[in-house]
């Protein structure tokens, strides 16, 4: 395994892209995927959730030996209470490019999935008019009923769908847009693999696997807001991608319920509850900050105080303080 985590050294320190101290148990449980909400919280205030569970199969001892070789090769530096910080964060300009476009936390689970429906998708609607004798990509119905239904009520989708791939692909760089681009099949082309398409620089672990996902995330992100036709086929993979029981916490929530009666209802304890609607304000920028509202006076960069300091200033109840610390790096006033 040694060769396959040296390879991860520039990954790891891409994650200290610049003068934060990161705590290195966080950082690994942000990589591995541990979805409490003091990771995820951790996370977001620290602009790294989108490295989520991005390498679900790190081993903490592997990783734990990577960061003291890089503390050794005074890459890193620590300080006398474990909080790393990267040396040198110029160097690593053009992966930390490349590592920004990593959105595990919003496409980790059906990010590779979404992009095989738009393979599909784009080969029906390249071969409609043309003719309809052809061997598709994807013959799952997971795959073939969204574009089935696409196809019905979209009759002229050739048209609309290169519209908005054109859009798409001109707001993404032109690097991701070439290689997803190789991968789409028509009746003039046939798609290569992504293993054909990868840059050279990229072909080791794990750039073999950030390359192709930074790609997809990069894409399916711009897609989301730009392209309604892809988002009305993708928006089943994007609600599989959330977490399903936060999903029922937040339905109960906003039908007025009361934490204790969620609680009741969904029989789980108010640290689960607590959790759900932390991740909820997480995800969604248009969360009801309006419920945890207070006239209490939030010091800047709230969450990098500890806790027990920040609850001295402002009094409110855990899940209070963390709701509007969330707001208040979005940078609205509850």
């Amino acid at each position: 395994s040694g060769g396959k985590y040296r390879h991860t050294d520039a990954f790891i320190l891409a994650l200290f892209h610049h003068s934060d101290k990161l705590r290195l148990s966080t950082i690994y449980q942000i990589l591995y995927g541990k979805r409490t909400s003091s990771v995820l919280s951790y996370a977001f205030f620290y602009d790294r959730l989108g490295y989520f569970q991005a390498m679900p199969n790190l081993e903490e001892d592997e990783f734990n030996k990577r960061i003291t070789a890089l503390i050794a090769a005074k890459q890193l530096v620590a300080d006398e209470k474990g909080f790393l910080q990267t040396v040198a964060p110029a160097t690593l300009t053009e992966v930390e490019t490349l590592c920004r476009h990593l959105n595990y936390f919003q496409f980790g689970r059906r990010g590779e999935q979404m992009w095989r429906l738009v393979q599909l998708l784009v080969q029906a609607a390249a071969f409609q008019e043309i003719s309809n004798r052809y061997i598709p990509v994807e013959n799952t119905p997971m795959f073939t009923e969204p574009v089935r239904q696409l196809i019905r009520q979209h009759p002229k989708l050739k048209q609309a769908l290169f519209t908005e791939l054109w859009t798409v692909f001109e707001q993404i760089p032109g690097e991701f847009a070439d290689f997803l681009a190789g991968t789409l099949t028509g009746p003039e082309q046939i798609g290569q693999t992504f293993f054909q398409l990868l840059p050279d620089n990229y072909q080791k672990m794990p750039w073999n696997q950030f390359f192709p996902a930074a790609a997809i995330h990069c894409f399916l992100s711009v897609a989301k807001k730009q392209s309604p036709l892809l988002a009305a086929g993708l928006n089943p993979f994007y609600q599989e991608n959330l977490n399903q029981s936060m999903l029922k916490t937040r339905r109960l929530f906003l039908s007025g319920k009361s934490i204790e009666e969620i609680m009741a209802l969904r029989q789980i304890k108010r640290g689960t509850v607590n959790d759900h609607l932390i991740e909820w304000a997480i995800i969604d920028d248009q969360f009801p900050y309006h419920y945890f509202a207070t006239k209490q006076q939030f010091p800047p960069l709230s969450w990098k105080l500890p806790y027990h300091i920040l609850q001295k200033e402002v009094p409110l109840d855990f899940l209070s303080i963390r709701i509007n610390q969330i707001a208040q790096k979005r940078g609205i006033l509850c």
